[in-house]
């Protein structure tokens, strides 16, 4: 009698090792979305919408190609005047909202699902309730330094900064770029007028530098970025 029950549990044992071997792996793991590609608004352009005159907003249709693996896309939309911005969240690659006319704004696409999430690149547009023989430069972009970097000075008096930054136009007509930097407010300007985007300033150490840059086009159209700083430590 203990001989056959010792086989059953064998035999048990046996058959549980079967299954444990025949269960099949883990469900993968989702792989983390790819990269949209933006498609409408175009990036760079003027979005003639033909409003009336009396209008103030207008409808504008969003649209970018599917990425693998995304569950939903989340739809960021900037302000370039006000800096507000408007996050909407659809499954499908294109959504329409309205906006206030007579004014530049960016837009991204992020891809997202359980594993995580993947940001497309930033376009701008600029929405106009009819069409203009010329449209105002957007901002420029401020790309270094970064607002809140600090530059190590290596127990020098004085550093060699050198900024740069994007400039666009729907136009593109750019004429000239003013540089402004202080310690303050970015209202001091050092660079009146210069077809490049990229300058060098002498700065001293221990302090904090706020820039900015005000963009200009061919007939007069001016635009002002965002005020970035940076210190010199």
């Amino acid at each position: 009698m203990k001989h056959k029950i010792k086989i059953h549990c064998i035999a048990g044992l046996f058959v549980s090792l079967i299954l444990m071997s025949c269960g099949g792996k883990e469900d993968e793991p989702v792989p983390v979305p790819g990269t949209t590609t933006l498609s409408l608004p175009v990036n760079n352009t003027a979005c003639l919408q033909g409003t009336s005159a009396s209008a103030t907003t207008a409808s504008v249709a969003f649209s970018w190609r599917s990425a693998a693996n995304a569950a939903s896309y989340q739809l960021v939309i900037k302000n370039l005047n006000t800096q507000a911005t408007d996050t909407y969240t659809t499954k499908d690659t294109l959504y329409t909202t309205s906006l206030v006319i007579n004014a530049p704004y960016s837009w991204t696409i992020t891809a997202t699902n359980v594993s995580g999430k993947t940001n497309s690149d930033s376009w701008k547009f600029y929405l106009s309730g009819a069409a203009s023989s010329s449209y105002a430069p957007f901002a420029a972009d401020l790309t270094s330094p970064a607002s809140g970097t600090t530059i190590a000075s290596n127990g020098v008096a004085t550093v060699q900064v050198a900024f740069q930054w994007t400039g666009s136009d729907p136009d593109n007509d750019i004429a000239t770029y003013s540089l402004y930097l202080d310690n303050t407010t970015a209202t001091t300007q050092v660079i009146a007028s210069q077809t490049s985007s990229t300058a060098t300033q002498t700065l001293s150490s221990g302090k904090t530098y706020y820039w900015k840059v005000v963009t200009t086009d061919k007939v007069g159209n001016t635009s002002v970025s965002t005020i970035n700083s940076f210190r010199i430590n």
